[in-house]
C-alpha cells in the first residue's frame, strides 16, 4: 500500500503542478505582530448597535477624542463612541496573523479595502504559514526583533497569552477596552463569559475573544465513508467496529471502484487538519478520546476528561485504550489502514481523495468534507457520515466541544505598538454584525443576499440569508472569519441548497447524527493559569503529548509490539514524564475558574 500511495501521490502532485502553471504560490508578506493587555469591567450601556440588514451599514457617530501617539498627535477618533474614521490621517498599523488557504491575497482584498476606508488605518500584512505558525510565532518573540503592533487571528491558548503577557511582550488591555470600546462592551453585556474568558490568572486581559454558537461543529470529531463503495460491496452502514472491520476488509479485496486495480485505501487519515488523524473517531468506541483539532500546537492539545465528580483525567494511560490500540493494528496489519495517516499532510489526504484516475479512500476522519475534498468537485458526494461506533464493551461516544462559542486569543497588541488607542479601536469595529457578514460572507448583494420572508433554512428555521459565495472556495472578499468576531447569523441558517452535498447542509446532518452520542464532561480548552503553571503546563504537556503520539504510531504499525511489557514500559514513561503534576496543575486551574460555573463544587 505504501508504494500505491507514494506513485499516487506523484502523480497527483505533478498534475496540480502542470495545472497550476508551476504551483507557483500567491504572494504573501512576512512579519509578526503582538502586545500585552490590561483588565476592565465594562460599565453598564445605554446604547444600542445602530445595524440595518438591508443596506449591510453599521452607522458611524462622530469621533469625540484624540490620539494621545507621538507617531501621530491630534488624530480624531479613539472614542468610546462608534466613531469613524478612527483617524484623520491616514496611518500603516503591522498586523501578524495566519494565512488562510482560503483567501488568494490580504491586500488585493474587498474587506482590507473597506476596513482601510472606514478607519483610515492601512494594514501591513505579516501572513504566517498555516502549518507552523505558532512556531513561526514563538521565533519572533523569541528573536527580540521589533515586533508587529497587533497579533490577530492566532488562537493564542491561555498559557502562552500570560507567558508573554508577563514578560512584557504582550500589553494588558483592559483599560484600553473600558477607555475606547463600544462594540466590544455590548457584547460583554449580553455574554459575560466572553469578557471572563479574556483574563489570565494574574488578572490581565493579554488579547480578545471572538464569540459563536455553532452548534454543529461542537461535535466535529467526524467520520466519512465512500458510499459508492459501500454500495458495490452490498453492504449497509456500520454500526459496530466489527462492522467496519468486515467493510475495509471487502474494499481491500472486492474491487469496489471496478478499475481491475488493486488500487483502494481502505482507510487513511492525516497529521493535520481540521480533526484528521487516524485515533480521533476510532477510538470513542473503546474510550473518550477528548483530543484537541491537531491544527494545535503540541502544548494545547489535551486528552483529557471529567469525572462524573470533576476530576481531571486522561483516557490515555487507561486498559480502555490499550484496546483502542490494539483494534488499529489489527487494522494495520492487514493492510486496512495505511502507514502513511501517520506522515500525510491534510493537503496530500486532498490529492488522494481527489485522484482523478479514480476515487480510491474508502473511509477517512475529518471534521467536513470540504477538509479532505474539492468543495465544488464531484467527490465530495461519494462520503457519508458514519454514527459513532459501538465498541466491544458497548462504548459509543461522540467527541463534543460544549466551550467551542468562545475563541480565545484572538487580538493582542505588542509592546512595540505605538497606537494602541487606534489598534483597539480598530479591534472594536470587529465585533460589529457588519464586520462579521463581510468576513465570513463577502460582499452583501454579490457574494450573499437576504432571502423572502419565509424562506426554509438548513436548521428547518426561517432563512437569515443566502450564500452565493461558497465557503471554501478561494477569494478576495474577505479573510475567512478570521481573527476577533461576533457570530450575529450561523451557518446554518442559511437558505438551503438545491445541492443535497452542500457543505453547511451535509455539516447539520452530521450533527443531527452525533449529537445523541455526545460526552459532555469537557476540560475547558482555556484555563487561568498562573504564569508558573502555564510554563510548567506547557512543558509537561508537550512532552507527554509528543510520547502519547509517537508510541501511538509505534504501537499501531507494530515496530513496537502491544505485548503487557512494551505496554507497562509505556504507562510508566507517562508517569516519569510527570502526568501526575500535569494533573495536578490542570485541577487547580480548573478548580479556580470553571468548577462552580459547571456545578462541580
Amino acid at each position: 500500500m505504501k508504494r500505491i500511495i507514494t506513485f499516487l501521490l506523484i502523480l497527483v502532485v505533478t498534475s496540480m503542478l502542470y495545472a497550476t502553471g508551476g504551483g507557483q504560490q500567491q504572494g504573501t508578506t512576512q512579519g509578526t505582530a503582538q502586545r500585552v493587555v490590561t483588565q476592565v469591567t465594562p460599565r453598564p450601556l445605554s446604547v444600542s448597535p445602530q445595524w440595518d440588514m438591508g443596506d449591510n451599514v453599521w452607522h458611524a457617530q462622530p469621533a469625540t477624542s484624540y490620539s494621545t501617539s507621538p507617531r501621530y498627535p491630534r488624530q480624531p477618533a479613539v472614542s468610546n463612541t462608534n466613531g469613524f474614521p478612527i483617524v484623520q490621517q491616514p496611518i500603516t498599523m503591522s498586523v501578524a496573523t495566519r494565512y488562510s488557504p482560503y483567501v488568494i491575497d490580504y491586500d488585493d482584498n474587498d474587506l482590507s479595502r473597506f476596513m482601510e476606508t472606514l478607519t483610515n488605518v492601512r494594514i501591513v500584512w505579516d501572513l504566517l504559514p498555516e502549518g507552523n505558525s505558532m512556531e513561526r510565532l514563538n521565533l519572533m518573540f523569541a528573536a527580540g526583533d521589533a515586533l508587529p503592533d497587533v497579533i490577530y487571528g492566532m488562537n493564542l491558548p491561555n498559557s502562552m497569552q500570560i507567558t508573554l503577557g508577563s514578560a512584557g511582550l504582550l500589553i494588558p488591555l483592559q483599560d484600553l477596552i473600558e477607555e475606547h470600546s463600544y462594540n466590544a462592551k455590548i457584547l460583554f453585556e449580553e455574554h459575560p463569559a466572553v469578557y471572563s474568558s479574556m483574563f489570565s490568572a494574574d488578572g490581565n486581559a493579554y488579547s480578545m475573544s471572538s464569540f459563536g454558537n455553532n452548534t454543529a461543529n461542537r461535535v466535529a470529531m467526524r467520520f466519512w465513508i465512500n458510499q459508492p463503495f459501500l454500495d458495490a460491496v452490498g453492504m449497509s452502514m456500520p454500526r459496530t467496529t466489527e462492522d467496519y472491520y468486515r467493510y475495509l476488509i471487502a474494499v481491500r479485496d472486492r474491487d469496489p471502484n471496478g478499475n481491475g486495480l488493486r488500487d483502494e485505501i481502505p482507510l487513511i487519515g492525516a497529521t493535520n487538519g481540521w480533526y484528521q488523524t487516524i485515533d480521533g473517531f476510532l477510538m470513542n468506541a473503546f474510550i473518550i478520546n477528548e483530543t484537541i483539532d491537531h491544527r494545535e500546537p503540541l502544548h494545547n492539545r489535551r486528552r483529557m476528561f471529567l469525572t462524573e465528580d470533576g476530576i481531571v483525567d486522561v483516557a490515555y494511560n487507561k486498559p480502555e485504550w490499550r484496546e483502542g490500540l490494539e483494534y488499529m493494528h489489527r487494522l494495520h496489519s492487514e493492510q486496512l489502514m495505511a502507514t502513511e495517516s501517520f506522515t500525510l499532510t491534510n493537503a496530500e489526504l486532498r490529492a488522494l481523495v481527489e485522484f482523478e484516475g479514480a476515487s480510491i479512500v474508502g473511509s477517512l476522519p475529518a471534521g467536513g468534507p470540504h477538509s479532505f475534498s474539492n468543495t465544488a468537485g464531484d467527490r465530495r458526494t461519494h462520503y457519508t457520515i458514519v454514527p459513532p461506533l459501538i465498541g466491544p464493551r458497548g462504548v459509543q461516544w461522540a467527541y463534543y466541544n460544549q466551550f467551542l462559542g468562545i475563541g480565545v486569543g484572538q487580538f493582542a497588541i505588542t509592546r512595540d505598538s505605538l497606537i494602541p488607542e487606534v489598534a483597539i479601536k480598530w479591534m472594536d469595529y470587529c465585533y460589529t454584525p457588519d464586520f462579521f457578514t463581510r468576513n465570513r460572507y463577502g460582499v452583501l448583494g454579490r457574494d450573499w443576499t437576504i432571502p423572502p420572508p419565509g424562506t426554509p433554512a438548513v436548521d428547518g428555521r426561517d432563512a437569515s440569508y443566502e450564500e452565493v459565495l461558497r465557503w471554501g472556495a478561494q477569494t478576495n472578499a474577505y479573510w475567512a472569519q478570521s481573527g476577533v468576531t461576533w457570530t450575529r447569523i450561523e451557518s446554518y441558517n442559511r437558505a438551503i441548497s438545491p445541492d443535497p452535498f452542500e457543505l453547511e447542509a451535509v455539516l447539520w446532518n452530521a450533527r443531527n447524527v452525533y449529537w445523541p452520542y455526545r460526552f459532555t464532561r469537557n476540560v475547558p480548552k482555556e484555563l487561568a493559569f498562573t504564569p508558573d503553571e502555564a510554563r510548567d503546563f506547557t512543558n509537561l504537556n508537550t512532552n507527554l503529548v509528543q510520547y502519547i503520539e509517537q508510541q501511538m504510531a509505534q504501537f499501531v504499525t507494530g515496530r513496537l509490539p502491544l505485548n503487557d511489557s512494551n505496554w507497562n514500559a509505556y504507562v510508566q514513561q507517562i508517569d516519569r514524564l510527570g502526568l501526575a503534576q500535569l494533573l495536578q496543575i490542570t485541577q487547580r486551574a480548573f478548580d479556580r475558574s470553571w468548577a462552580e460555573a459547571l456545578g462541580y463544587r
